[in-house]
């Protein structure tokens, strides 16, 4: 019967196509933001160019978020009530900026060269609305990822260095672990089985990673190989004897991120912790 010859899915299959395609949905909103951030830069520079370097972490921060859809351009900072302006920025930073930073904020908005352009300010309020609807959807991505990797208990989150969303990403990406017979061929899939290059007795020292496999779970490992190195011991000498042997950094952790994939395929094949020390 054409019942019997459809594959069985389990929960756990779903929940980790769940994890895929939420994570690729995630990727997607990160990129559609950052596109935003850049031309909400630009605009600002035009309006206010002094303005990203009154704050030290820069324009992409809620409170500035909050006083530049009220204020969006120098007139209108400059105009604004000084209690106002205090309060607004005082509130929505939590108590990071302080009410003397709100009158040399005004006093920097009466001296600023940039445009006074309305199309321009209503663009920059637009995007900001933008941008926060999309820190609102990551957010609930985010959440969803988190609780199918709490509710599938992976034994991946025994490794310290790896949280929820990278964790997911990874688990994501490799699916089925039973897909890899050996380390070797997850290796391959994730773009990190090292094409090295040798003429007689030289081996290249500066080896590249193969790009074949998937994108997304060689940037997760690599980056979860980075918080490993941090973390854990032996993980963190084996980096150090990469760098002694000049290595970049980012080959370095390379090789760290194969280290990784290798207990990886331990772990999920045979559903055990790994100790890594």
């Amino acid at each position: 019967m054409m019942q019997d010859s459809l594959r069985f899915v389990s929960f756990y299959d779903l929940d980790l196509m769940d994890l895929k395609s939420l994570d690729r949905f995630r990727q997607k909103t990160i990129k559609q933001r950052t596109r935003l951030k850049i031309q909400l830069t630009s605009y600002v520079d035009e309006v206010f160019p002094e303005l990203q370097y009154f704050f030290k972490y820069g324009l992409h921060q809620k409170s500035v978020y909050a006083f530049l859809k009220e204020a969006p351009t120098p007139n209108a900072i400059a105009s604004m009530h000084m209690t106002h302006l205090a309060n607004l920025l005082v509130k929505s930073s939590h108590r990071h900026f302080t009410k003397e930073q709100a009158k040399e904020l005004r006093v920097l908005a009466r001296k600023s060269v940039g445009a006074s352009d309305s199309a321009l300010s209503i663009q920059i309020t637009h995007i900001i609305s933008q941008i926060e609807l999309l820190d609102s959807q990551l957010n609930q991505i985010e959440s969803e990822m988190t609780n199918i990797m709490k509710f599938n208990d992976s034994v991946l989150m025994a490794i310290h260095g790896i949280g929820y969303i990278n964790g997911g990403m990874i688990l994501g990406e490799i699916g089925d672990i039973h897909r890899f017979s050996n380390p070797s061929k997850l290796l391959a899939f994730a773009g990190l089985d090292p094409s090295v290059y040798q003429s007689g007795n030289f081996q290249a020292k500066h080896t590249r990673m193969s790009k074949r496999g998937s994108r997304v779970l060689h940037y997760a490992l690599v980056n979860a190989a980075h918080n490993v190195v941090k973390n854990n011991a032996t993980f963190k000498s084996y980096y150090n004897a990469k760098m002694a042997e000049g290595r970049t950094n980012y080959n370095a952790l390379g090789h760290c991120a194969g280290k990784l994939v290798r207990v990886i395929w331990k772990m999920m094949t045979d559903n055990v912790e790994f100790n890594l020390d």
